[in-house]
């Protein structure tokens, strides 16, 4: 083995891909809230993307800003 770490753990560096989902979350958390779609699920979504990614810091700023909106986690 080369020593790289499985797909599933491994962190990505994909600025445009982040851009375009943390521009989705944002839309999305502003829009009234659907009743398919709870404050846990796009928390979830949120916090899917830091853990997947490498952020830089601006992109960590959005990133709470959003979580900020969500409110505090009910989990």
């Amino acid at each position: 083995m080369n020593g790289t770490k499985p797909a599933g753990t491994r962190r990505v560096l994909a600025a445009h891909v982040v851009e375009t989902e943390l521009e989705h979350l944002d839309w999305a958390t502003r829009q009234p809230a659907l009743h398919v779609f709870d404050t846990g699920y796009w928390r979830r979504r949120v916090l899917a993307v830091k853990g997947r990614f490498e952020l830089t810091g601006r992109q960590l700023m959005q990133l709470e800003k959003i979580l900020l909106r969500l409110g505090p986690s009910t989990e």
